[in-house]
């Protein structure tokens, strides 16, 4: 049925018709005079002319409007079959697509399916492809090109597979970059998550390392600010406390109550100490201000 409608040919009955101003030359000659005649930069109106002036301007306008008038009136006539053959063309027109509309739509429907089974498709493919190399299906880049049915299915799945490979080594770089950030990061008494974290921002080697230098540099200002101002605080106190109390004997006595405040005893004993614990009671001894004698080693 369709293929009768398309073989039809379309026959169009128009006959051109022959349409003219017989007097153009008389006329055209006559309004060159009259514009030759009023056509100055400085055109002035006097009252010993004012009435003929007026007179001009009333015929010409009349004439004008006649020459137009018979424009409008031929232009019109003209457009009587034109428009009549127009609302032909767009009736046979608005019936095709009557037709054409829920066939485009059933055509575009079905091509859709086919090419989200296509999808679908190539999805089972690059899944396998990924899972050989170990590396997750979300990180596919998928190139719309591979729905084409001339996409040559070899060239497609070499595609997936290099994408595969650069994903594995992607990732197998990032982890030795993590290993040895955690391996920095440790020795320098740090926490290494926010550091390897930095890795996975795409954040470089060199740039992460640069981080761990910073940060360490920080930490060890940090606590040698603290230090000092532990050493300063204690020294304060130290002072005040000197300042109100005074020795006597094994007793710290407070100056103005008379109140002892702290006692000293003297105490021996012996210890069997390994270097390194020897000399972290030393430091012991001294942060704490205890007096003590070594008798031997």
């Amino acid at each position: 049925m369709s293929n009768e409608l398309v073989q039809m040919e379309t026959q169009v009955n128009f006959k051109p018709a022959e349409l003219s101003l017989t007097n153009k030359d008389e006329i055209i000659a006559k309004a060159v005079a009259i514009r030759d005649k009023f056509k100055k930069d400085n055109l002035i109106s006097t009252p010993e002319t004012l009435a003929g002036d007026k007179e001009v301007l009333k015929d010409l306008k009349g004439k004008r409007k006649e020459l137009d008038n018979a424009r409008l009136e031929v232009q019109r006539e003209y457009k009587k079959p034109l428009n009549a053959f127009e609302a032909d063309i767009k009736e046979a027109l608005g019936i095709i697509d009557e037709a054409v509309l829920p066939i485009n739509k059933a055509v575009k429907d079905e091509e859709a399916r086919q090419k989200e089974e296509r999808h679908q498709a190539i999805l089972v493919v690059a899944t396998e492809i990924f899972e050989q190399y170990d590396v997750s299906i979300d990180e596919l880049e998928f190139n719309e090109k591979w729905l084409n049915k001339t996409y040559q299915k070899s060239k497609r799945e070499q595609e997936i597979i290099e994408q595969a490979m650069a994903l594995r080594a992607k990732q197998d770089e990032l982890a030795t970059n993590a290993a040895a950030v955690e391996k920095l990061a440790l020795g320098r008494n740090l926490d290494p998550e926010p550091f390897i974290q930095q890795l996975y921002n795409n954040i470089s080697l060199a740039s992460v390392m640069e981080n761990i230098d910073e940060a360490d540099k920080k930490a060890k200002a940090r606590k040698d600010r603290d230090e000092r101002l532990k050493i300063a605080r204690e020294a304060q106190e130290k002072a005040q406390r000197e300042a109100k109390t005074t020795t006597v004997g094994d007793k710290c006595i407070d100056k103005e109550t008379g109140e002892v405040v702290e006692e000293f005893k003297t105490f021996r004993f012996k210890a069997k100490l390994s270097v390194k614990q020897a000399k972290s009671l030393k430091l012991f001894l001294d942060e704490h201000e205890i007096e003590y004698e070594v008798e031997g080693v």
